[in-house]
């Protein structure tokens, strides 16, 4: 596979037909209309809308090529139109695969090669035999081990001719490898988390997520059913029993509500049981490894060293089952689309659920030596005023409701806004203790949250950026947000922006991180 172009396994053509299905969806439809209707001028509209896409599939799928030469990954493609795209090997981080249940049949996958530079594959192959796969992982991270012997053993003799054999790409690379000792990718795969059906079983109870299974219930049936809701509530109410008494149909509704409530965590247990089924967590080398699905299998790999950011959350439900979730960022961007499955499980649902007792020993896969309990970081409050400016805001939104409420009735205004005043009083107090920062020897850690809490930590050398930003309020109350953020914010769904700190406060935090990360110039909003 060193220089020979290989092709796509010979079922390539009808998965990227499948894969472009909704593109081909409203000709087909219009073809059996016509077809129905006895309406040849229609067939002829749809076939010049299948046919074109048709071909291009079949001359995508003959056109397509791939090697590894030397130090590259070469994918070739096009026949009037080539295409040729070099990936160095070197820059090379994931090889992850898709497998659905027609992938599954026929032993298939979906190959996905990802470097750091950004949210979007390098190369998609559409589709692999799995041992092709195997193959095409196995030589390019045997090739990238050895590049990477290659120039540690040249940086550690100094200048000499095997940076120009290495250039080359002549040099017998392999056989230095071998003198130097085993190569990470040898490694043999090490599970470190494997989750077992009851703690998706519980996750699913504690998560929302059955609250998108029902709006994608509620989106067929208006779509494909009646688009009145009044159709859909009379046929909810047929299931309640019909009487006239007040009680009964007080008691109805509660019936209805806890029905509803159950169904919305059944569907929550069916979602994460249909995602995460048989989640296994392997490490080989210095790569961290996953596993999961029920019908599609998802394998995505994850390289310890682009890990820039870790999140523990804590939802309510969660917390009292002992349970807690973990997401992180690694370099190269934000996650991609919910529809690029590779990138869910491996940044949006790093670990689904974990037993809370057993966080630290899986940080320490992560970073040796990281401690993550909140006892052995010493937290730097807010503002003294901080409290008091949140309450202030609490008032203040307490009336907005109130006067809301005016629009319906003078009556139904004073209620909101009594009932709304307290709720939002205790809600600011506790939001204000909520938020905590600290800096400890590995980086800096940040907990926001008052149901769904969250532990945030990123490391001194994955600091892309640290401001101060101070709006009209922040100034006149004597305070900053501290704002520290690394070159892939988002997937983990937090932030360490830290408001409502002393000014003078966040001013000295920005010269101690500058100091710990060698960021030189500061930056104020």
């Amino acid at each position: 596979m060193n220089q020979k172009m290989s092709r796509l396994h010979p079922t390539s053509l009808a998965f990227d037909l499948i894969s472009h299905g909704r593109t081909f969806l409203f000709p087909v439809l219009l073809a059996l209309f016509g077809a129905a209707k006895g309406n040849s001028t229609l067939l002829i509209i749809s076939a010049l809308g299948i046919i074109p896409a048709v071909m291009a599939s079949i001359f995508r799928y003959f056109t397509f090529r791939y090697c590894i030469h030397e130090k590259h990954l070469i994918v070739r493609q096009g026949l009037f139109f080539r295409s040729a795209r070099t990936v160095p090997i070197e820059r090379i981080q994931n090889i992850d695969s898709v497998q659905n249940l027609l992938h599954r049949l026929i032993k298939v996958a979906e190959v996905r090669v990802e470097t750091a530079s950004g949210t979007k594959p390098e190369a998609v192959l559409r589709v692999l035999s799995l041992a092709d796969i195997d193959r095409l992982r196995s030589a390019v991270f045997v090739r990238k081990s050895e590049i990477k012997i290659k120039a540690t053993t040249a940086v550690d003799e100094g200048p000499s001719e095997s940076f120009g054999d290495l250039d080359s790409g002549t040099a017998p690379i392999l056989e230095s490898a071998e003198a130097t000792g085993p190569r990470p990718f040898q490694d043999t795969p090490r599970s470190i988390l494997r989750i077992p059906v009851s703690w998706l079983i519980k996750a699913g109870l504690a998560s929302d997520r059955g609250l998108l299974m029902i709006g994608i219930v509620l989106g067929f049936y208006f779509q494909f059913g009646s688009d009145d809701p009044q159709d859909l509530i009379r046929w909810v109410s047929g299931f309640l029993p019909a009487s006239t008494s007040s009680l009964s149909t007080v008691l109805g509704a509660g019936l209805a509500i806890c029905a509803a409530l159950l169904i919305i965590r059944i569907l929550g247990v069916g979602w994460f049981i249909l995602r995460f089924y048989g989640y296994d967590l392997t490490r080989q080398g210095d790569d961290l490894r996953i596993r999961c699905g029920l019908f599609t299998k998802v394998t995505a790999t994850i390289p310890r060293r682009r890990i820039q950011f870790v999140s523990v959350h804590e939802k309510l439900i969660m917390r009292w089952l002992g349970l807690v979730s973990l997401k992180i960022e690694t370099a190269g961007g934000a996650s991609g689309p919910e529809s690029d499955a590779t990138a869910t499980i491996s940044k949006r649902w790093f670990v689904p659920v974990i037993p809370r007792n057993q966080v630290q020993d899986f940080i320490n896969e992560i970073r040796p030596g990281l401690k993550w309990e909140s006892h052995n970081w010493t937290f730097h409050p807010l503002h003294p005023k901080a409290g008091k400016r949140l309450c202030r805001l609490s008032v203040v939104q307490a009336t907005m409701i109130g006067m809301l409420g005016l629009f319906f009735s003078v009556k139904l205004g004073w209620i909101a806004g009594a009932i709304a005043a307290p709720l939002l009083w205790i809600w600011a107090l506790r939001k204000g203790r909520s938020m905590k920062y600290a800096r400890n020897e590995n980086g800096v850690v940040y907990k926001s949250g008052v149901l769904n809490r969250k532990t945030s930590f990123t490391f001194f050398e994955k600091i892309q950026t640290i401001s101060i930003h101070q709006n009209p309020f922040d100034q006149r109350w004597g305070m900053a947000r501290l704002v520290v953020d690394t070159a892939a914010a988002g997937p983990a769904e937090h932030w360490i922006s830290i408001p409502y700190l002393d000014a003078s406060f966040a001013r000295e935090e920005l010269q101690n991180l500058r100091v710990k990360t060698g960021l030189q110039q500061p930056v104020f909003g």
